[in-house]
């Protein structure tokens, strides 16, 4: 992709074998990187460089406790930059607070070279990245770790916010009807069909009608894009529930 325009890159970094092996890896891409190394705390980029395209590439080891606060921080001054996360291992309840907090990417220390440099280019064309093989596993692992002899919590629907579209038209969260709603939770827990359907007491074929509703309504392509769309989505906080029909409850486990 060298015809596409450069990206000033800024890196945060706590080892500097890592800023160094960065460094390298972008050395003949279109990611420039930007001289300072950034470290926590205050940081500002002459004008030049928030003109054009804008990346940090944040090592998750800079923050133990505070990669959301940190995160945020950053869009907040520059709200046009994209931001990945480099972590060393893959932490579900870390990327998931990374994506809600604003990034955009996230990626393991481990990744080849080649598939960082198009993760990256991806993100830059406004596309959401992240380990799909280490979350596949990860999500499978908390369906076998459900216990079924539980029933899961009731919820009211106010604790869930629905992000607005740009174009001021209803998220697509709006057009679920509040058994699809339902489903999108299991789906974000990571439960498996069979799962779902004895919690709501329901046939596994209805749950699989439902499943392919909801791909259709907020237009992704299976149930691994359905459940990053959800943690992407759904947040605490209050939210317009004029969108569920007939007064009808949302039965889910919420979303932390």
């Amino acid at each position: 992709m060298s015809h596409l325009l450069p990206v000033t890159t800024v890196l945060s970094c706590k080892n500097s074998m890592l800023r160094e092996g960065l460094r390298h890896i972008l050395s003949s891409t279109r990611f420039r990187l930007h001289s300072e190394n950034l470290a926590r705390g205050q940081f500002a980029l002459d004008e030049i460089a928030q003109e054009g395209q804008l990346l940090f590439i944040l090592d998750a080891n800079l923050y133990p406790s505070g990669l959301a606060e940190g995160i945020g921080s950053l869009k907040l001054q520059y709200a046009q930059a994209r931001i990945v996360v480099l972590s060393d291992s893959f932490n579900l309840e870390g990327m998931k607070s990374a994506f809600q907090s604003g990034a955009d990417g996230y990626c393991l220390a481990t990744t080849g070279c080649e598939a960082l440099i198009k993760y990256l280019d991806l993100v830059m064309l406004g596309e959401v990245v992240f380990p799909s093989a280490a979350f596949l596993t990860a999500i499978s692992t908390h369906a076998e770790e459900l216990d079924l002899s539980k029933e899961m919590p009731v919820i009211k629907v106010s604790s869930l916010q629905a992000a607005p579209t740009s174009d001021g038209q209803d998220s697509p969260i709006r057009t679920l009807s509040s058994r699809e709603a339902e489903i999108l939770q299991c789906l974000m827990q990571g439960a498996p069909n069979k799962v779902i359907a004895r919690k709501l007491d329901v046939a596994e074929a209805t749950v699989k009608v439902h499943i392919k509703a909801i791909l259709r309504k907020i237009r992704v392509a299976n149930r691994t894009q359905a459940a990053m769309w959800a943690v992407n989505h759904l947040s605490s906080g209050s939210a317009d529930a004029s969108w569920v029909h007939s007064g009808e409850r949302l039965a889910a486990n919420s979303l932390r």
